[in-house]
Formats: C-alpha cells, structure tokens, sequence
C-alpha cells in the first residue's frame, strides 16, 4: 500500500455560508485530491499523513463536516497532537 503527504488543503464555502471547510488536499508533489478521493483511499488500505515543520499527523475519514448544522461528506481529519501544526484545518492553501 502506499503512504500519501499531504503538506497543503483547499477549502470552500460551506452551504449555509458560514464556515469554510475542507475541499481536498495537495500532497508534496502538488497532486490535488478531493475528500471522497482521500477517503476512498484510505478505505483501499493507504495511508494519508499531513506534514508540517516536521510534525506529522495520519488523516482519517470521518462520516461529515464536524461544524454544526454541516453535513459536507465523507469528511477527513487528523487527530490534534502536540502540535496543531500538522492538523488539517491549518495547512496553508493550494
């Protein structure tokens, strides 16, 4: 299987207006994958891994968008760790 790095995201507008929140991802290479692609992939049994200033934190799928009243689906996420750094919602934009 192979390990994905993600190291930038892209965000939109969510349906009410009133948050932005996770479109798709860039890996190192610059490659732009939608969430579904992420998801689908992680469900195939690869590994997705976000990467910043050395932290690295494993993506994984979650049913939707965790905002109330956002149902903006499959979702991803990392989990926070000792640095939030690596998570998701932080990554620059591509």
């Amino acid at each position: 299987m192979a390990e994905y790095i993600v190291t930038k995201v892209r965000k939109e507008l969510s349906d009410d207006g009133k948050h932005k929140h996770i479109k798709g991802v860039c890996t190192e290479g610059g490659t732009y994958y939608s969430r579904k692609e992420v998801v689908d992939s992680i469900n195939a049994g690869n590994t997705w891994k976000t990467s910043a200033d050395g932290y690295k934190a494993t993506i994984k799928p979650i049913k939707e968008c965790p905002k109330p009243g956002c149902s903006a689906n499959p979702y991803i996420e990392t989990n926070p760790d000792s640095t939030k750094k690596d998570n998701l919602e932080n990554l620059p934009t591509c």
